[in-house]
């Protein structure tokens, strides 16, 4: 298609507006990112910001969260204090640990025990007495790490060895040192790191070493109950628990092996499959410190996303498996997103954050960050696009620029214009390596809504990359496709 522009017939180039994060290895293949949102129905979308509804410990640590559907209440540790919440919003100290910082990985039984572990030691809660018992590491006879239950059963395991372990079905702080209650990882040499009950796959069983992970499956065997699958291994661990995350028939975690650097994987329960592109690959083999980061699973409106934070390289990522596309996430300052564990509780997501020791809501209906006390702070929500180049790299002319976004969505008495959402526009003429200045066009407020934004006389170059920022406190930006207009 073309257009006559004051005399001149322009070429209309697409714009991919609806993309997601693909970058290439070096900015000259491809800068293409897109920061804070994601595709939804073939528009470009907000994937939602967060709300502090509870202040717990300002200068502290949040280090786990689960949620008890069967007492419906969030259970968490806050430094080294485990707390309940429930749904009126009732706060209350339950225990305390004898570590500040860590993971701690929280789990609970059918017979009123919610265990916490610190990697250090097991902490064992009774529901019904108000209990807080300590088990140490020496009591147990291992060093017990990432804890799940499964079939009346805790399982945990030895991060010092490559055993695993189940408690009593009677009773979770007894763990037995014998045939019926240990297990080993064999495949590999390698120590325990994590286990996890498989979602929606009944009795399965999926265990992780540093460098392998196994499949088992409970068969109620009275010698020892769990079989491992004699045909099937992955040749992929797990470099850390914390990235453990399973929903609905999925189970992500970032892996590694001793041929390999670190990965980001799935499964089904079947195969695995490395979930990646170049570019990501590209990003994670100059990871300085691949072993400190967080995971965990959502599904916000519809969307079931694994998010994956490295906290020392300020990155995180986004795997979206509806449209099997890879987004950015960050805070307000574009360091890392600060969401560490989410529980689900309420019918909304709950966690506890990098950032500080208080409990937070994570809502796809949010479009700013919330930090109580009237800290409110603007979602930086970016995209960067594909280059623009010819084949032979011939210069061309843009004379204008535009795609179409939901207008008159905000009140026309807003008091200042800094407050008024609006759309940046800045151009590279170098494949994405500087960025000329900020064009701004502000939105149209109710009763003014006209749907598109256009840019005029972008100017002369033979590769051009649109980088748009997207500014508003208050409301979604709703995005679809647009066009270049060019000419040579």
């Amino acid at each position: 298609m073309s257009t006559k522009t004051g005399g001149i017939k322009y070429q209309d180039i697409p714009l991919e507006i609806v993309g997601s994060t693909k970058f290439g290895r070096f900015p000259k293949m491809s800068s293409e990112q897109t920061f804070n949102m994601i595709i939804s129905d073939d528009w470009l979308v907000p994937f939602g910001g967060y709300q502090m509804i509870n202040k717990i410990s300002p200068q502290g640590q949040g280090r786990g969260i689960l949620t008890s559907t069967k007492f419906n209440k969030i259970y968490m540790v806050i430094d080294n204090d485990a707390y309940s919440y429930d749904s009126s919003g009732s706060r209350n100290i339950i225990g305390t640990l004898q570590t500040f910082v860590g993971d701690v990985y929280i789990a609970e039984n059918n017979i009123d025990q919610v265990i916490f572990s610190d990697s250090e030691n097991l902490y064992c809660y009774n529901t019904i007495t108000n209990d807080f018992d300590t088990i140490t590491a020496t009591t147990l006879g291992f060093t017990p790490g990432y804890i799940t239950f499964q079939n009346g059963r805790f399982i945990t395991g030895d991060i010092k060895t490559n055993a695993w372990r189940l408690s009593l079905d009677t009773d979770g702080k007894i763990w037995p040192f014998d045939a019926q209650h240990v297990g080993a990882i064999e495949t590999k040499p390698t120590l325990f790191k994590g286990v996890l009950r498989f979602p929606g796959k009944g009795n399965m069983l999926l265990v992780f070493g540093e460098t392998v992970s196994e499949l088992f499956q409970d068969t109620g065997a009275t010698l020892f109950p769990y079989q491992r699958n004699q045909s099937v291994n992955i040749d992929y661990g797990l470099i850390n628990p914390a990235t453990l995350a399973g929903i609905q028939d999925f189970v992500c975690w970032v892996g590694i092996n001793e041929q390999a650097g670190p990965a980001i994987m799935f499964t089904g329960g079947s195969g695995v499959d490395k979930i990646s592109t170049d570019g990501i690959d590209y990003k994670l083999a100059e990871l300085t410190e691949p072993t400190n980061c967080y995971a965990f699973m959502v599904r916000l409106s519809g969307h079931l996303c694994y998010i994956v934070t490295w906290v020392a390289d300020n990155l995180t990522y986004l795997y979206d498996f509806n449209t099997k596309r890879f987004f950015t996430l960050c805070d307000e300052n574009m360091n890392a997103f600060i969401v560490k564990r989410v529980a689900f509780f309420n019918d909304q997501y709950y966690f506890v954050s990098l950032r500080d020791g208080n409990l937070y809501q994570l809502k796809s209906n949010y479009f700013n960050y919330d930090y109580g006390d009237g800290d409110i702070k603007e979602i930086p929500m970016i995209r960067i696009l594909p280059n623009i180049q010819f084949p032979d790299q011939s210069r061309f002319v843009v004379g204008y620029s535009g795609f179409t976004i939901q207008s008159g969505s905000f009140p026309y008495t807003l008091p200042a214009n800094d407050n008024i959402p609006r759309v940046d526009l800045s151009l590279s003429t170098d494949g994405g390596v500087n960025y000329g200045s900020n064009v701004a066009q502000r939105m149209r407020p109710q009763g003014l809504r006209r749907n598109r934004l256009m840019w005029y006389s972008l100017g002369s170059m033979n590769d051009l990359v649109h980088q748009y920022r997207f500014h508003g406190l208050n409301g979604p930006f709703v995005c679809s496709n647009g066009v270049a207009g060019v000419y040579q």
